[in-house]
């Protein structure tokens, strides 16, 4: 099953790592960081105007920047059938 982020993109569910709010990666050092850091290694695919931004998707296969809102991505891999794993503990 497929998801579509924004755009012309679409991503397997199942290489999907997680959904983030675009506003809590801005407001840490650490996930700053780490999109940096994936931009240095090339493993930036999408990237939307700040102001479009709403959310970073981290798959097996790099990361993505979508101008639409977490809650509504989770909401389409939900009806697609497929649950996001949660961390254990």
């Amino acid at each position: 099953m497929y998801v579509h982020i924004g755009g012309e993109v679409v991503l397997l569910i199942p290489d999907i790592i997680g959904i983030f709010d675009a506003r809590l990666i801005a407001g840490s050092v650490d996930n700053e960081r780490f999109i940096e850091r994936a931009r240095a290694h090339g493993r930036m695919r999408v990237e939307v105007p700040p102001q479009d931004r709403k959310a970073v998707i981290v798959t097996t296969g790099g990361v993505y920047e979508s101008p639409i809102s977490p809650v509504t991505l989770v909401r389409r891999v939900t009806y697609a059938g497929v649950e996001l794993s949660r961390p254990e503990g």
